[in-house]
C-alpha cells in the first residue's frame, strides 16, 4: 500500500514538475478513500501554510536584513505546523524558494487529485468527501483557536483558510457560471449575483456544525440556500438531521438538488424553490435556521416576523452570516455567540414556549 505522507515529502524535497503528473497518477491509483481525502486535505492545508510562512518571513525582512531561516521555521511547529509534522524534515531544509516552488507543486497536486475523485464513483465520492470535511472541520477549529482575540499578535501574518477548500465545488458540481439572471422587477440582493462569493464559505458552514451541537433527528432549515452548500455539508456529515434549503433562483435549487441526489442525500436533504417573502408562504417548524444576509428589508421584515412569531411557541435557533445579525437585536433573542469577527452569530429565542 502506498504511504501518500512519504510519497509528498518526496515531492516536496526534489519536485520535478515535468513527472509530476505521473507521479500523482501513480499515488492515487488504488488509493483508497481515507488516504486520499488525507492527502487532499493535508496537500491544500499545507499550501495555506506555506504562504503564511512566506507572509511572515517578508514582514521580517521588512525589520531585520538577516533572518536564520531554521530558527524562523521552528516557531510555527507547535501551532501552524502541527497537523504537518511528519513534513519536519522538508521544513528544516527548505527555504522561501523551496517553499515558493512547493506551492506552485501543490497547486498542481490538487488539480490531479481533484481530476482523480471526479473519476470515482458516487459512493467513493461520498465516503471521500465525509472524511475531508471532518479534517477540515479540526483545521478550521484550529485556524479559529490561533486568530482568536488572546492569540493575535499584531503585525504578524495570521493563517487563513476561508476560501482554501473551495475547490469541493468541483465534486459536487456546484457550476456558478450556469446560473442566469432572468428579468425580474424586484430582486433579492442575493439573486443579483452569482459565484461563489454568494455561498457561505466551508469555513463558516463547519465552524456553524460544530458549535450549533444539533440534536439527534433535529430539523435544519436554511432560509435563502443558494447552490445548497449549507445543506450538502449538513447532509454528509449529519444524516441524522432534516434539512430544507428555500432559495428563489429555480436553477440553483436544481443544482443543488442533482448534487444531493447523486451523493445519496437526498433521503433528508431537500432544496425547494421559494419566495420567502410570498404572503402565502408560512415557514415550516425547525429547530435551526440560517440566513445569509441576502434578503431586501421588506422580506427581511416577513421572515423575522414569523421566526419571532415561532420562537413563542418552541425554542429555536437562528445562525446569522454577515449583516443578518442586525435584525436580531430584540427582546426575542439571547445576546449572540460570536465567532469570526461576528460574521457568524447563533441566536437562541428568550420566550420560555408554552407547548413544544
Amino acid at each position: 500500500m502506498i504511504e501518500y505522507k512519504a510519497e509528498l515529502k518526496k515531492i516536496l524535497l526534489l519536485t520535478e514538475f515535468d513527472h509530476l503528473e505521473a507521479q500523482i497518477n501513480s499515488i492515487t491509483q488504488f488509493i483508497i478513500e481515507k488516504d486520499l481525502a488525507s492527502f487532499f486535505v493535508d496537500s491544500i492545508y499545507l499550501k495555506s501554510v506555506l504562504r503564511l510562512v512566506i507572509d511572515e518571513h517578508w514582514l521580517q525582512s521588512q525589520k531585520s536584513s538577516e533572518i536564520h531561516f531554521e530558527r524562523f521555521i521552528k516557531k510555527f511547529f507547535n501551532a501552524e505546523l502541527k497537523p504537518l509534522l511528519f513534513l519536519h524534515s522538508f521544513f528544516l531544509s527548505s527555504n522561501i524558494e523551496g517553499m515558493q516552488t512547493a506551492v506552485k507543486a501543490i497547486s498542481q497536486i490538487e488539480k490531479l487529485i481533484l481530476n482523480c475523485i471526479k473519476s470515482k464513483t458516487s459512493e467513493f465520492q461520498k465516503t471521500f468527501l465525509q472524511i475531508s470535511l471532518q479534517m477540515m472541520s479540526e483545521l478550521y477549529e484550529l485556524e479559529h483557536q490561533l486568530n482568536s482575540a488572546e492569540n493575535i499578535d499584531e503585525g504578524k501574518a495570521k493563517l487563513s483558510l476561508y476560501r482554501s477548500f473551495d475547490v469541493l465545488d468541483e465534486i459536487f458540481e456546484l457550476e456558478y457560471q450556469l446560473n442566469e439572471v432572468p428579468s425580474i422587477l424586484q430582486k433579492e440582493r442575493l439573486f443579483e449575483g452569482a459565484g461563489v462569493g454568494v455561498q457561505s464559505s466551508y469555513a463558516t458552514t463547519l465552524l456553524a456544525l460544530r458549535y450549533l451541537n444539533l440534536s439527534k433527528g433535529s430539523r435544519f432549515i436554511d432560509l435563502g440556500s443558494g447552490y445548497g452548500r449549507i445543506g450538502l455539508v449538513v447532509g454528509l456529515m449529519r444524516p441524522d438531521i432534516q434539512f430544507t434549503g428555500y432559495e428563489f433562483v429555480e436553477s440553483r435549487v436544481d443544482i443543488a438538488n442533482k448534487a444531493s441526489a447523486h451523493l445519496h442525500l437526498d433521503q433528508h436533504v431537500h432544496f425547494v424553490t421559494q419566495d420567502l417573502a410570498s404572503a402565502d408562504f408560512k415557514i415550516p417548524a425547525a429547530d435551526t435556521y440560517y440566513i445569509f444576509d441576502s434578503f431586501t428589508d421588506a422580506s427581511y421584515a416577513i421572515i423575522m416576523e414569523q421566526l419571532q412569531a415561532m420562537s413563542l411557541h418552541r425554542r429555536i435557533t437562528i445562525a446569522t452570516k454577515g449583516n443578518a445579525k442586525l435584525w436580531m437585536n430584540n427582546k426575542y433573542w439571547s445576546a449572540p455567540q460570536e465567532f469570526s469577527d461576528s460574521n457568524l452569530c447563533f441566536f437562541r429565542s428568550t420566550a420560555r414556549p408554552s407547548a413544544e
